[in-house]
């Protein structure tokens, strides 16, 4: 099971990060810390690592007519006034300037009603930095590119981001391509960094994720469709291995081959899962998951469906959450895959059934 490997340079480098973040003083920052709608009331962490808020309501609601509350860095001011009323039917951005006035951040925030992956078709982006630090990520979702600006930041700039737009889509004009990019020019650097896309938010870098880089990843997204229950998980996948597969030494492991990570979760309660439980949580309820046997076209799209199983009912009056989970090397987070593999995704979305009453 794919953990995000990209995580792991996150942590290892974090102390390192490349935006107005901890190492600064405190009169030089000028981050957001946390982000809540007020007419929704769920406070979330903004990793510092973040110039994309993606805000998932836990119950519909007008995006036309909403005003949000924010913490920022001591100090720090905002602009426009979050209090105010927004329009967030469209990405509102706010900017946060530090108290002596010398250092400021820009941050787009989407709104989002939680119907089932709305942008499974990958046919909106939003970028974020500039020069070789800019990357696009699918409008909802998250990557851990991020991960690789913090790279660049640390002597490698040629470093190719995993996760990247495409137009080479199933249908429609874009795909997102997840990549298998070899690493390691430095000590500091995993040897095999795995495309990943997920439904959820990244962390941010403390001592307890220093320790084990796998809690850095935040899996799951309001489920609010409590009338029906996920019935299956469908997409569109096209992968290619790459020629040599190797473990995480850098070691080549004869007649292995790469493959690809597809999976989707339900589970209950308010807290998000993570790298260490995403499949063997107690509190999940169901799973979906791509078999690695089942055969997948390099040269065309395959139509992937698969059937969610229930470990246990699917409970009443509880909050729920669900996670989508894609990478481009199955076994990333244990430092094994083949540079070169990609995995190209569309259409992707969650058929539903009516819950048994």
């Amino acid at each position: 099971m794919n953990r995000l490997l990209l995580v792991v340079a996150i942590a290892v480098l974090g102390l390192a990060m490349a935006s107005c973040s901890k190492e600064k003083p405190a009169n030089m920052e000028a981050d957001i810390l946390t982000f809540m709608i007020a007419e929704d009331g769920h406070l979330m962490e903004v990793a510092s690592s973040d110039n994309v808020i993606n805000y998932y309501l836990s119950q519909y609601h007008g995006l036309d007519n909403l005003t949000a509350v924010v913490t920022l860095s001591e100090n720090a001011t905002i602009t426009p006034d979050p209090a105010s009323v927004h329009d967030f039917s469209q990405p509102v951005t706010f900017t946060v300037l530090s108290q002596d006035r010398q250092w400021n951040r820009t941050y787009t925030v989407n709104v989002i009603n939680t119907a089932l992956v709305h942008n499974g078709d990958f046919e909106n982006w939003q970028g974020t930095g500039s020069g070789n630090n800019f990357y696009e990520t699918p409008v909802g979702w998250t990557s851990a590119n991020s991960g690789v600006r913090i790279i660049h930041g640390m002597g490698v700039p040629s470093l190719e981001f995993p996760t990247v737009k495409t137009d080479m889509a199933y249908s429609g004009n874009y795909a997102v391509s997840l990549n298998t990019r070899q690493g390691g020019q430095t000590s500091l650097v995993p040897r095999l960094i795995a495309g990943s896309i997920f439904l959820g938010t990244m962390s941010n870098v403390t001592l307890q994720t220093l320790a084990n880089p796998l809690l850095l990843t935040k899996f799951g997204i309001p489920y609010t469709e409590t009338s029906s229950r996920p019935d299956s998980l469908i997409g569109y996948l096209r992968y290619t291995p790459g020629p040599t597969y190797t473990d995480r030494d850098g070691n080549v492991i004869p007649g292995a081959t790469d493959s690809c990570s597809f999976y989707a979760i339900l589970f209950e309660g308010t807290e998000p899962l993570d790298g260490t439980n995403s499949s063997s949580s107690e509190r999940i309820i169901a799973i979906a998951k791509y078999n690695y046997e089942t055969p997948i076209s390099s040269t065309s799209y395959t139509r992937i469906a698969l059937p969610f199983v229930y470990h246990k009912e699917m409970p009443q009056n509880v909050t729920l959450q669900y996670s989508i989970i894609a990478s481009s090397s199955a076994k990333g987070d244990l430092f094994q895959g083949a540079a070169g593999s990609q995995l190209l995704l569309d259409k992707v979305e969650i058929k539903l059934k009516q819950s048994e009453k």
